[in-house]
């Protein structure tokens, strides 16, 4: 696969699958070129995701293949042999498994003590938002989604 993307400032299929091989480094094996799951994923995203007119192209894009590829985390199934998603799900990975019904705010190693609240910036979090918290490109996407304001994600 090359590099760079082939269509930078258009979330596309094509560079959405280069996104994946070279910056979230999803093996192979795990996600063979075939699958429909990162087409499923992209499409959603580029539903959820806003594209202001004042936007450059490529940040718009980069938004998207975040988001799309939260989305991919939480929906592709494993490939027969591989447990790839499967472990990205679990508590040993991003515990996508788990609800997210607020964001850690305090914890302690005595006993199992966690505190879940909604910090002032995340009063408006749908549950759904809350959710892409848990990984690394869904906090991407909502960065983005934030800098255009409280009527995108609720924020205030």
């Amino acid at each position: 696969m090359p590099t760079g993307f082939v269509t930078p400032n258009t979330p596309n299929l094509a560079d959405f699958l280069t996104f994946l091989s070279n910056s979230v480094q999803i093996p192979a094996p795990a996600l063979p070129s075939n699958s429909p799951w990162p087409g499923y994923a992209l499409d959603q995203a580029i539903a959820l995701t806003l594209n202001p007119p004042y936007a450059p192209g490529i940040l718009y894009t980069l938004a998207v293949y975040n988001c799309a590829t939260h989305l991919l985390f939480t929906i592709a199934p494993d490939e027969s042999g591989q447990t790839y998603f499967a472990d990205a799900r679990s508590a040993k990975g991003f515990n996508l498994i788990a609800p997210a019904v607020g964001i850690v705010t305090s914890s302690s190693d005595e006993g199992s003590s966690t505190t879940l609240t909604a910090p002032k910036w995340a009063d408006g979090l749908t549950v759904a938002q809350l959710g892409f918290m848990a990984t690394p490109w869904g906090r991407d996407y909502l960065a983005w989604a934030q800098s255009y304001g409280p009527s995108i994600v609720g924020l205030t």
